[in-house]
């Protein structure tokens, strides 16, 4: 079997097919672990925006590294030790890992999906200095709009993507 990597996105696909042909655990911890390594290996680059991505999808978790406020979005209770996550945790905040992931890099590779990532970030950041809001998620705290990848808006609901 060959397999062809064309850009970040096919290797995260790859991954998420056969993560045992490209790290030596499938957890949580070693896909982040992974991940950044690529990031690093691009200077820092690969994951520009992410972060504030995830945040304003969030609606809270602004002071927190992304790994963090990914684990938040597939299971919002309670804290969580990424490296000691159970299992059917540990399985689900993977998934929706490469689900963000993929979505963030088809967005931030549309024309004008970097500056739609910060634009909304940056509106997120003012209503929440506005309403009083402090870097935790406070229930009254605003959200705005998530930007989203073009191919994931569905026509007669553009707040939903098309996988659901």
């Amino acid at each position: 079997m060959t397999i062809t990597i064309t850009n970040y996105r096919d290797l995260f696909a790859n991954i998420r097919k056969r993560p045992r042909m490209w790290l030596i655990r499938e957890d949580f911890a070693s896909v982040v672990a992974f991940i950044e390594g690529c990031n690093q290996a691009n200077a820092g680059t690969l994951l520009t925006g992410f972060q504030p991505w995830l945040v304003t999808q969030a609606g809270c978790l602004d002071n927190h590294v992304w790994w963090s406020t990914v684990a938040h979005l597939a299971e919002s209770t309670g804290p969580k030790d990424v490296g000691d996550m159970d299992p059917d945790l540990d399985a689900r905040t993977v998934e929706s890992l490469f689900d963000l992931l993929d979505e963030f890099l088809e967005l931030r590779d549309e024309r004008d999906g970097l500056n739609r990532i910060f634009a909304a970030h940056e509106q997120w950041r003012r209503l929440r200095e506005q309403n009083g809001c402090t870097a935790t998620d406070a229930a009254t705290c605003p959200t705005v709009s998530w930007p989203r990848a073009a191919s994931r808006i569905r026509p007669d609901n553009p707040g939903l993507d098309n996988h659901h």
